[in-house]
């Protein structure tokens, strides 16, 4: 039987890093493969159920720099007393056969911050290891936005590295299920003739551009804002100025912020149009996902599932700018026969970009590996 050992500092939660694992675990178990997971958090319940074996790796819970240097040095000794036909990494160590790689952070924090990403990033000093040194056979890319910044700004061969964007659950989001969001649209006061606009994400309210959101839906014309109605989901510690925009923006109890929701897909349901202004992403599941649920989408080249839209006539935004939001905001908002028309073309462009798919994709990759 072979053995594949997958290894990442964390493998818990509602995270894109952590469905990936679980659904690539369970479809190898499933190919007769022993899969072993390494990890400092691990949902061992999920993990069990996928069929894969779980191993809790000590951590330090002080500093960046170390924590990540001290899982990566522990691991490598593991691969030292166990024998494995591939060592799949997921960014947090320095030796493995595959890289599937989830960030992008010195990009992601240039975007943000206008500034390069600080030496003292651990997460930036073992990613910069990692590409720089060629700590890989193969590289697995989650977009082409991807592989443009790992082959430019690392050197990284264009050859070694596969774009395969993430697959989503297709029991999960369809439009089938589309009457289940009536009972959000009710608890959150959005009336008969109202529109809700929702920004759906795990946090990091800045690189998802909540900020530019709220201001683009400030500068609606009034008619526009008269029936609308923004949500905003995601776990953010310090709401309170995203509060006081959307007060100053003339919105306030009209902007929902909620945390993030195992049932996610009541809200996507829920929503007349999806937006992603993030300053760069990486992939954004979030919007696959809205639009598999049939839910128009408003995002910007700078966003890796915009990929999936290639070819398609429709309004994904040059910029992740807020006079470029504003106008397709306007647009999208006021016009329910263009929402719909939009609605079913992003349904169509995610429909085959299933889990199965991914993996299928993915499997093509490894097996080279397991001989």
């Amino acid at each position: 039987m072979k053995r594949i050992a997958i290894a990442s500092r964390q493998v818990s939660g509602v995270t894109g890093t952590t469905t990936t694992i679980l659904e690539h675990a369970r479809r190898m178990v499933s190919k007769g493969v022993e899969v072993h997971v390494y990890g400092e958090k691990l949902d061992s319940d999920r993990l069990a159920a996928a069929g894969a074996s779980g191993h809790r790796l000590p951590g330090w819970p002080w500093g960046s720099r170390f924590k990540r240097k001290l899982f990566s040095w522990v691991f490598d000794r593991v691969l030292g007393r166990e024998r494995f036909d591939l060592v799949w990494g997921h960014g947090d160590t320095l030796n493995q056969d595959v890289l599937s790689l989830h960030n992008c952070v010195h990009a992601a924090h240039e975007a943000v911050y206008g500034s390069p990403l600080g030496a003292s990033s651990g997460v930036g000093l073992i990613h910069g290891r990692i590409l720089a040194e060629r700590r890989f056979k193969l590289l697995i890319a989650n977009s082409g936005l991807m592989k443009d910044e790992v082959v430019g700004r690392f050197g990284v061969p264009a050859a070694s590295v596969r774009v395969i964007h993430p697959g989503f659950d297709p029991e999960r989001f369809k439009p089938e299920d589309r009457p289940s969001g009536l009972s959000v649209r009710r608890s959150l006061g959005v009336g008969e003739g109202g529109v809700l606009v929702g920004l759906i994400s795990s946090g990091d309210f800045e690189k998802r551009g909540v900020r530019r959101f709220l201001s683009a839906l400030g500068s609606l014309s009034s008619g526009v804002k008269k029936e609308l109605h923004a949500l905003v989901m995601g776990r953010e510690s310090r709401l309170a100025p995203y509060r006081g925009l959307a007060a100053s923006i003339g919105l306030g109890a009209r902007v929902h912020f909620i945390p993030p929701s195992p049932d996610v897909s009541r809200f996507y349901h829920a929503l007349d149009l999806y937006v992603h202004p993030a300053l760069y992403e990486e992939f954004g599941q979030s919007v696959q996902e809205a639009m598999a649920c049939g839910v128009p989408v408003l995002t910007n080249v700078r966003v890796g599932a915009a990929e999936l839209l290639a070819g398609r006539s429709g309004p994904v935004l040059p910029d992740p700018g807020v006079e470029a939001l504003a106008s397709g905001l306007e647009r999208l908002v006021s016009d329910p026969g263009l929402r719909a028309s939009w609605g079913g073309a992003c349904r169509e462009a995610a429909r085959a970009n299933t889990w199965d798919r991914n993996f299928d994709l993915t499997w093509e990759c490894l097996r080279p590996f397991l001989g």
